[in-house]
Parts: C-alpha cells; sequence; structure tokens
C-alpha cells in the first residue's frame, strides 16, 4: 500500500474472504500503520438431511442443517505477523434421498480459519477459528476456544456456537441468539394418508425491516423447498426451507443454506424415495483494520 501524506488507503480496511476449497488458504497482508486488526470467522452451514419413504416401515423425520459457530476477534497489529492466511470453511451437501432413514445424513461442513501458516493443523499457528468442532449431523459446530486456536490468547475474542435445528414439524425462527440460522425440517414423517409442506424460516420484526419469509415446500406435490439469504446491513443470514411431502413418488428438495446457514430437510414420501437435503452455505471470513 503506498502512503501519501502520511493517510492509509481506505480500500484496505475492510476484506471479505469466500470458500475456495477445503484445502485452499488465501493471504492477507497487513497493511502499513494500522494499529488494530478485527476479524469474525463464520463457520460453513451444515446440508439437511435427506428425506425417506414411508414403503420402509414409515419415513423419519428429515431435519434442516445446523448453521456455522461465528468467533470474534480483536488484536493489538503488531502481536501478529505481517501475513496472514486465511480458509474459509465448505458447505456440506445435504443428506441422499433414500428408502431408509439412517443413509441420510449429511456432509461434514468445514470450520473458518486464520493462521500463521497455510495450515490449520498446528494449534498454536491458529490465530482464529469460527469454532472448536465441526459440525456432525444435526449437532452444530460448538464455540471456539484457545484449545482450537492458541492465538486467541493474544487478543481478545468471543465465540457463539452454530444454532441448532427446530424440533421436528417446527418452523424456524432466526436471530434469536446468533446471525447464522439453521435450515428448516422436510416435511415430517409420512402418516397415511396425510403428507406435509416443509418447514418455512419465518419473518422476524428488527424494528426498522422485518426479515424475509423463506417458505417449504409444498405438500402432495413434493415441491422444492426456497434457498436462504444473505443480508450486509445488518448482518445476518438465512437457511434454506424444507422439502414438501408427496404420497407416491420423489419427495421435495430441501434449499440451500446462506452463508454459514443450514440447508433444509429433503422431503418425506409415502410410497417412493425421500428428497435430497439442500446444501449447507460456505463459510466467511471478514478482516478489519484500523
Amino acid at each position: 500500500m503506498l502512503d501519501v501524506f502520511n493517510i492509509p488507503g481506505q480500500q484496505d480496511n475492510v476484506n471479505i474472504f469466500y470458500a475456495t476449497g477445503a484445502t485452499v488458504f488465501q493471504t492477507f497482508q497487513k497493511p502499513r500503520n494500522c494499529k488494530f486488526i478485527w476479524m469474525m470467522c463464520i463457520g460453513a452451514g451444515s446440508g439437511g438431511f435427506g428425506g425417506s419413504s414411508g414403503s420402509a416401515g414409515g419415513a423419519g423425520n428429515s431435519p434442516g442443517g445446523p448453521g456455522g459457530a461465528i468467533t470474534r476477534a480483536l488484536y493489538p497489529a503488531n502481536v501478529l505477523p505481517d501475513t496472514l492466511f486465511i480458509q474459509a470453511g465448505t458447505g456440506s451437501i445435504g443428506g441422499l434421498g433414500s428408502i431408509i432413514a439412517s443413509n441420510n445424513v449429511p456432509g461434514t461442513p468445514g470450520r473458518s480459519f486464520v493462521s500463521i501458516t497455510p495450515s490449520s493443523a498446528v494449534v498454536m499457528n491458529i490465530v482464529c477459528t469460527s469454532g472448536l468442532a465441526n459440525a456432525s449431523g444435526a449437532t452444530p459446530e460448538s464455540a471456539a476456544t484457545v484449545a482450537a486456536a492458541g492465538l486467541l490468547s493474544l487478543g481478545n475474542f468471543i465465540s457463539i456456537a452454530g444454532p441448532s435445528v427446530a424440533a421436528a414439524g417446527n418452523n424456524v425462527t432466526p436471530l434469536g441468539a446468533t446471525i447464522t440460522c439453521p435450515g428448516a425440517n422436510g416435511s415430517p414423517a409420512f402418516s397415511s394418508p396425510t403428507t406435509f409442506s416443509g418447514a418455512s424460516i419465518v419473518s422476524v420484526n428488527l424494528g426498522t425491516f422485518s426479515t424475509p419469509t423463506i417458505t417449504g415446500g409444498l405438500l402432495d406435490v413434493g415441491g422444492i423447498g426456497n434457498g436462504g439469504i444473505w443480508n450486509w446491513k445488518p448482518l445476518f443470514g438465512l437457511g434454506g426451507s424444507g422439502g414438501g411431502g408427496i404420497a407416491s413418488g420423489v419427495g421435495g428438495n430441501g434449499g440451500d443454506g446462506a452463508y454459514g446457514c443450514g440447508g433444509g430437510g429433503g422431503g418425506n414420501s409415502g410410497v417412493g424415495t425421500g428428497g435430497v437435503g439442500g446444501r449447507g452455505g460456505d463459510g466467511l471470513v471478514i478482516i478489519i483494520t484500523f
């Protein structure tokens, strides 16, 4: 960065890093004259569970995927190296729709990292991470501690675990404790002769505006769930809604989650195959210097 009259350029103050692959690290160069570095690591969301079929002893419930954990940290610039390496976590795929509910588990989403080397293998090289342990199935990413990133001890930090999925059949109310959001559940277990719509992400009134409703997939036609949205001001994300159920045929797929948010669960089928769970949203890393 070139200083003019010793005034640092403002274009270098905010840096946003998006996911580029599970093994790829990006580079951040500390600007001259900065005194503090603030960073936020948002973990990736998990995919939703796939739907199943009532023809194999009754379709099970298909939860949405949990959202990613978030860690915010502030450091004096002089305690960190001039070059840092960033990896934003990759969202996991949703579970495949099948006949047997136990086959429908989604993949494992990635955590997000800032490190002094292009690796997350050594805890004492990690400056910041979104969480302590990756999300697994319906269990969200846990909050970060110095056990996950030893150099968190050089700054002030706060970490919040990812949001849990809603109970079977319930809609998701976002923004209860964190800005990431789980995916909504797919249609509840098939109960002859009744099918169900997928669960929705309901609207929340924030005073100046209301978040949108992410409507679940329709019943009886295997309606596809809708994708979540990401909002920058104020900063928050919404998960995907659940897929709708169907009496005979293929259940609806769950919607994909926004950054750090879970995918919707796939819809169940009375006789046929469940829908595919929506994909979890990728993580983000934001670094601001001043």
